[in-house]
């Protein structure tokens, strides 16, 4: 009877973090697999057993496997293309590894401001509906970042990247096995790969949605303190309004202070990984289009996974951009002239702050918005159509 009950639970907590539209719910579900791996975001141990397989594999399969391949099987310049592909994921995987193992203490405490942040922001009732609504969007943009990906992987990746023989990655699959036409050294080499690749999965997809979540999120705080902003223009010039000033301005100075020191944490949390996953999707990216036409068709999944993370990650950081922009016009259209000087004096200050430009630097070089995106994009056409006509 307590199975029962308590899958019951389970399945009406799933249905209220689903139906749900908050930020509870959302880190609910970039937690939800490695939770289940044994490297949950929001604890401060991890579970080894999973980190041990993971990395032994990565460095079997796409470290030994490559290695082998250009050894002894490569043979022409196509076949070095599309292996260099395969050290460019090994790379990007590796990163993504590094990250979940090193950064958990920081990522901590990144978390831990984004929800009282958001506890902040959902204090005044009439806000309430905007805030449901902002983040209503958020999680449609989690559901089919993860819901592409997937379909992506299991209907067209999968098939192929598990196959045995080297005629789709070029990569030499389960070194030291051989022959794997044969059994059971054949379903040995399949439970292997298949290992790796839910494992590589795991990581990658999760790593790739929480970023997603707390760029999205402090955009969204952004615009929340936009609204409530603009809400003091509409105060009568009376001791009631005079007083509630009072009161939510101090409130607005300190979520202000604490969203800057969210995006002061993103950046060290993420400017090195940033820049190393920009490196090797733009190698990726660049790469594939190398190859024949008829051949594209295998490696389309790594072309559209690498594409849709690198439009993500610029779309939502110039969403940032535009965010903290829009804030600063708030300041400006507060009705800051009615106030008492005090309260003008407070205004001027957040007015500075907002002032300085909000921008995410992919190691610490590259700003990532929009632009980046339009401008590499250019750049990747621009060097294919050389180097392949």
């Amino acid at each position: 009877m307590t199975f029962f009950d308590n899958l019951k639970d389970s399945i009406r907590q799933t249905k209220y973090y689903i139906n749900s539209n908050n930020l509870e719910s959302m880190i609910w579900l970039v937690n939800l697999v490695p939770t289940r791996a044994g490297f949950s975001i929001l604890k401060d141990k991890i579970s080894a057993p999973f980190w041990i397989i993971h990395l032994s594999l990565l460095f079997y399969v796409y470290g030994v496997g490559n290695y082998v391949y250009q050894i002894k099987y490569a043979q022409g310049a196509m076949d070095f293309i599309k292996s260099f592909v395969n050290i460019s994921l090994f790379i990007l995987i590796l990163n993504n590894s590094y990250w979940f193992l090193m950064k958990r203490p920081l990522l901590k405490t990144v978390l831990g401001q984004m929800s009282l942040n958001d506890s902040l922001s959902r204090e005044k009732e009439s806000m309430r509906g905007k805030h449901e609504k902002l983040l209503g969007v958020i999680k449609k943009i989690l559901f089919i970042f993860y819901g592409f990906n997937l379909i992506d992987a299991f209907f067209v990746y999968l098939p192929h990247r598990v196959n045995v023989t080297n005629d789709y990655y070029s990569m030499t699959p389960c070194v030291g096995l051989e022959p794997l036409t044969t059994t059971p050294n054949r379903e040995i080499c399949l439970v292997i790969l298949c290992m790796q690749e839910f494992s590589i999965m795991t990581v990658v997809l999760n790593y790739q949605a929480l970023l997603l979540l707390i760029i999205a999120h402090t955009a969204a705080m952004y615009e929340m303190l936009s609204a409530e902003m603009l809400v003091f223009d509409e105060y009568d010039d009376n001791p009631e309004c005079h007083a509630a000033l009072k009161e939510r301005l101090p409130i607005m100075i300190q979520r202000h202070s604490l969203t800057l020191n969210i995006i002061k944490n993103i950046k060290a949390l993420y400017s090195m990984p940033l820049g190393v996953n920009f490196g090797s999707n733009a190698v990726c990216m660049c790469l594939i289009f190398y190859v024949p036409l008829d051949e594209l068709v295998t490696l389309s999944p790594i072309l559209i996974y690498c594409f849709l993370v690198f439009f993500l990650y610029c779309f939502l950081c110039q969403r940032l951009i535009n965010a903290s922009e829009m804030f600063e016009n708030a300041i400006y259209s507060c009705g800051w002239e009615k106030f008492g000087m005090k309260e003008k004096k407070m205004v001027f200050l957040m007015l500075v702050q907002a002032q300085r430009p909000v921008t995410i630097l992919a190691a610490d070089i590259i700003p990532v918005h929009i632009y980046t995106f339009a401008t590499t994009l250019q750049a990747m056409y621009k060097f294919v159509t050389v180097v392949k006509f």
